[in-house]
C-alpha cells in the first residue's frame, strides 16, 4: 500500500487542529485508500462538517450530500505514531479559508501568532 501525504491540501491534524464546525472534504490519501479497499466515497464528492472530535485523533463528519454522519476519520498522530490524514480543511467555523495567493500573509508571519515586541 503506497499512499503519500498531499502537500497541496490543508490537512486536519497536520496544518490545523480539528474543531467541531469545520467544513472539510476527504483527502486524496483517503480516497486512494478507499479505492484500494474497494470502498465507495461516503461524501459523494462533496463537503461535510465535523460534528465530533475524539481524543484518539479521529473525527466524526456529517456529509452534506448524504446527510449521514460517518465516524472515525483519522486526523494525524496518536500515542506517538503517525496516522493517516483523511480530512482536508475547506473552512472553519470562524470563516477562515485556506491561504491562496490572494489572502496569504506576504511576510510569512501570521500576525496573530507573532511574538510581542
Amino acid at each position: 500500500m503506497s499512499v503519500s501525504v498531499s502537500t497541496s491540501e490543508r490537512l486536519v491534524g497536520r496544518d490545523s487542529q480539528p474543531r467541531v464546525g469545520m467544513t472539510v472534504k476527504l483527502t486524496e490519501q483517503a480516497l486512494e485508500r478507499r479505492a484500494e479497499n474497494g470502498r465507495s466515497d461516503p461524501s459523494k464528492g462533496g463537503t461535510g462538517v465535523i460534528v465530533k472530535c475524539h481524543p484518539n485523533w479521529t473525527c466524526d463528519v456529517m456529509w452534506h450530500n448524504t446527510k449521514r454522519v460517518r465516524v472515525g476519520y483519522a486526523c494525524g498522530t496518536a500515542a506517538g505514531k503517525v496516522r493517516a490524514f483523511h480530512l482536508a480543511v475547506i473552512s472553519d467555523e470562524f470563516g477562515e479559508r485556506p491561504p491562496t495567493e490572494w489572502n496569504r500573509c506576504k511576510t510569512g508571519v501570521i500576525p496573530s501568532r507573532a511574538p510581542y515586541v
